[in-house]
């Protein structure tokens, strides 16, 4: 199934509500602009900031009917006037590391560690896609991937997400047609980082030999180089679960076409013990030994860091990209930002997928970071409520290298605009609204979402996708993945465990898994 990108209905767009908080580094991020605006031009910001009638007046004469109005009723009267809205306009939120597959999973195999989530739930429900996929598709009309991911989509506009790097491993790599329609059709921006396995993990979805890695990202870059807002990177999957000679070919892939390169790190106590004991080494020792670290490698979590561990990340710059929802709820651990922070790494937060977190709610994502670094420096003043929204806006949008995660003239016109007639937000001022984001909202208030200029979010309600099938689609793809998991075999197949399992089916060749 093939989705359209979304269309702007006009060639310019404004929005005006009572504060803007444009995060950006060329005014200062910490401003908060009472009565601010944003208009947009095609998919860029082509000015901003306070609002004045004189503004609204020569905007309203030069855009003429060719101007969106964000608010407005449908009177005829309403073209002489830019309503206010009763929110804060901020900069669409940038997720730094998720996987797009999870939102089918939420709640399953909970209160257990890392491994064993992994193989009673990720591992089980990303096999189970692969090889149901037929039946699956007959079932539901739709390919249960494209189903999953959809939904994926649907969440992170849901919380004003507009850009995401999605990490797309396991069985999901063979599968990233079905990724890119549905990031399409939602009007999302996506870096999309295809996994490799060559060792320590389930032997179905090992790449050997090696070379497959780096030919099936030859593929999909070639593939998708034109598709709309949707960029490929090499994206192993974790340290322990590749050798050097595969890392090194995916880092020189990345090295020859200029781009990022992610990887899970140091994510588990216990898996990241194991790794020191059998390697000899940490796993950035590991990294860096085969010349992986550089200013365009990305580690997701990197929970568990020795001081020389800190210090190579910080030697080589490379970025970090802390989960404190899914490294809390499995028990993962916490990693000290704070630290990192003061050592000049660079720290997005990021929400991870939806069922290790069990939803994407950002701005939940980074209050509980702030929370927990107070607590574990006994220090109120750590990471306030200004640095807490710079790692989910300005930060990931720069560690990403795209124009977006601030409001400013020429970059990418994307927004998250904060509806602040909920309950708990009211009293908001200029002096406690950015509070108010991390400390009293729930995330359910983003009520108008913007990306490349198109609205995806309009007073509370998704415009782009179809919510409700959507929603149908997910709940009897979970039901069906229960009936399988309720008679499959869990392979015990991850890290440490691997050499304890003996199982005789073999890996989905590229030929017989469905590619695209």
């Amino acid at each position: 199934m093939e989705f359209k990108s979304p269309k702007q209905k006009t060639r310019f767009l404004i929005i005006r509500a009572d504060f803007l908080v444009s995060m950006s580094e060329e005014d200062g991020s910490e401003e908060r602009i009472e009565d601010g605006y944003v208009l947009g031009e095609c998919s860029t910001i082509k000015e901003c900031g306070h609002f004045t009638p004189e503004i609204g007046e020569r905007i309203l004469k030069e855009c003429g009917d060719d101007l969106t109005i964000i608010g407005k009723d449908d009177t005829k009267s309403s073209r002489l006037t830019i309503p206010k809205l009763k929110a804060v306009i901020l900069p669409g939120f940038v997720k730094a590391h998720g996987h797009d597959h999870e939102s089918s999973i939420i709640g399953i195999c909970k209160d257990m560690p890392l491994v064993d989530w992994l193989d009673g739930a990720i591992n089980p429900f990303t096999r189970f896609l692969s090889e149901r996929q037929e039946e699956l598709k007959e079932r539901l009309i739709r390919t249960p991937n494209l189903i999953a991911y959809r939904k994926a989509r649907a969440d992170d506009v849901y919380y004003g997400i507009t850009t995401a790097l999605t990490h797309h491993c396991n069985f999901n790599k063979y599968y990233v047609h079905e990724l890119v329609d549905a990031n399409i059709e939602a009007g999302t921006k996506m870096i999309v980082a295809v996994g490799s396995q060559d060792r320590n993990y389930d032997p179905r979805v090992l790449d050997q030999p090696v070379e497959l890695a780096t030919q099936r990202l030859d593929k999909y870059y070639e593939q998708f180089k034109d598709a709309p807002r949707t960029w490929i990177i090499p994206g192993p999957d974790q340290v322990f679960s590749n050798g050097p000679e595969i890392l090194k070919q995916q880092k020189e892939w990345a090295n020859k076409h200029g781009t990022l390169i992610h990887i899970h790190s140091a994510e588990e106590y216990g898996t990241t013990q194991w790794f020191r004991e059998k390697y000899k080494m940490t796993e950035v020792e590991y990294l860096e030994s085969i010349g992986f670290l550089s200013p365009e490698t990305m580690l997701a979590h990197q929970v568990h860091s020795t001081e020389h561990d800190l210090e190579l990340i910080a030697k080589y710059k490379v970025k970090v990209v802390h989960n404190p929802l899914a490294n809390t709820i499995l028990g993962s651990g916490m990693p000290d930002i704070v630290k990192m922070r003061a050592m000049g790494i660079d720290v997005a937060i990021s929400t991870d997928g939806s069922g290790s977190a069990d939803n994407q709610n950002i701005l939940a994502a980074a209050r509980l970071a702030s929370q927990y670094q107070r607590g574990l420096h006994h220090d109120a003043k750590r990471v306030p409520a200004i640095d807490a929204l710079k790692m989910i806006t300005s930060i990931p949008g720069k560690i990403l290298r795209l124009k977006v995660g601030q409001v400013r003239p020429g970059y990418d016109m994307d927004l998250a605009v904060v509806d602040l007639t909920r309950p708990n937000l009211i009293p908001s001022s200029k002096r406690n609204v950015v509070e108010n984001l991390i400390w009293a909202s729930d995330g359910s208030e983003v009520g108008w979402v913007v990306a490349n200029g198109v609205v995806l979010k309009e007073n509370h309600k998704l415009t782009q996708v179809n919510i409700g099938e959507i929603c149908s689609d997910i709940s009897q793809l979970q039901e069906m993945f229960l009936e399988f998991l309720a008679t499959a075999k869990i392979m015990k197949a991850t890290g440490e465990r691997v050499d304890a399992n003996d199982d005789e089916d073999e890996k989905p060749s590229e030929s017989s898994t469905k590619t695209d």
